[in-house]
């Protein structure tokens, strides 16, 4: 039996807690860390801890986590912008996430979503419908437009599937050439690395981020990309908001360089509710849920589950992390 302690997020508990203590099961013992109690006597014998959504831990609980003979510090999430990677491979600790394809169907459904959103009007044609205004406003289809995917790692491809099935055009980058199999198979026609990003700005009528948040990725699209895009373009963005220069794109939608965006993400979370973003008509914003599902959180449980049982038998855990990005 291994002893997991589990860092919860307080306002953001369930399904995930939940999902994980049915995926461990009764084999090995799960601990909720209680914030109110000393955090090294919680963490005595602890063998695995669990640190939902990565930004729960801090220096103080790795050193006591450390010292108390813990084998593995499991982030309950993909990115690992909110963890302090060099850190814990600096005490010594094996780091692990839930990486990309746990949460891809999700962000990928949440674009498409976006770009429905857009192409679809609303919410002014729910707005008409109560007002009795039938007859407009005049759609547009997704088939025949071309959508560019920043990244095609796991929910880049998914979004590319879906695409597919809607008859896009589908054109993206990556900072790694995808195999020709799985270009074919998706259907998308590589552009190239990031030097081809005005390109794909350029010819793209929807335009979606896939890409972590890294050194080389901050504000990726900023200025000079947002200006190369279509004035009826539209931007989404599911990733991380600092991938996007904030101030650049509302620079560029109150200019009427792109007609809009669906935002997901931002660079400071929650975002404060005068922030000039939510008050431009052609902005979408929703509350970082792209990637929070049911279906995300059973998977996502499940790889802990899996790595919980690794380390009771002694085996190297899975998607582990060996290095800042």
């Amino acid at each position: 039996m291994v002893k997991v302690l589990y860092l919860g997020q307080a306002v953001n508990r369930e399904p995930w807690l939940g999902d994980v203590v049915a995926a461990v099961g009764p084999d090995h013992e799960l601990c909720v860390y209680d914030p109110r109690e000393p955090f090294g006597e919680q963490v005595r014998d602890a063998r695995v801890v669990v640190d939902q959504g990565g930004g729960v831990g801090t220096r103080a609980m790795v050193d006591a986590a450390a010292a108390a003979g813990v084998l593995l510090w499991q982030v309950l999430g993909t990115g690992l912008d909110h963890v302090d990677v060099e850190y814990i491979l600096e005490r010594g600790l094996v780091l692990a996430n839930t990486p990309g394809p746990f949460s891809s169907v999700a962000l990928a459904e949440h674009a498409l979503f976006l770009m429905l959103y857009f192409a679809k009007h609303f919410p002014e044609s729910p707005r008409n419908a109560r007002a009795g205004r039938f007859g407009t406003p005049m759609n547009v289809e997704l088939a025949g437009a071309t959508l560019g995917v920043i990244g095609l790692g796991a929910s880049g491809s998914e979004l590319a599937k879906r695409a597919a099935a809607f008859d896009m055009r589908l054109v993206g980058l990556d900072a790694r050439r995808p195999s020709d199999s799985l270009l074919a198979d998706l259907q998308v026609h590589y552009l190239g690395g990031p030097e081809a990003l005005p390109a794909l700005m350029a010819q793209s009528d929807y335009v979606s981020v896939h890409v972590p948040l890294t050194r080389a990725t901050r504000h990726l699209v900023g200025a000079q990309a947002l200006a190369a895009m279509k004035p009826s373009a539209v931007l989404v963005n599911v990733a991380r908001g600092a991938i996007v220069d904030e101030t650049a794109l509302l620079r560029a939608l109150e200019a009427g360089q792109l007609a809009g965006a669906g935002l997901d993400v931002f660079a400071e979370e929650p975002l404060r509710v005068d922030h000039p973003l939510l008050g431009l008509p052609n902005v979408v914003a929703t509350p970082h849920v792209a990637g929070v599902t049911t279906g995300t959180s059973r998977r996502r449980a499940g790889a802990v589950a899996e790595n919980v049982r690794r380390v009771a038998r002694g085996e190297p855990p899975l998607y582990t992390v060996t290095e800042a990005e």
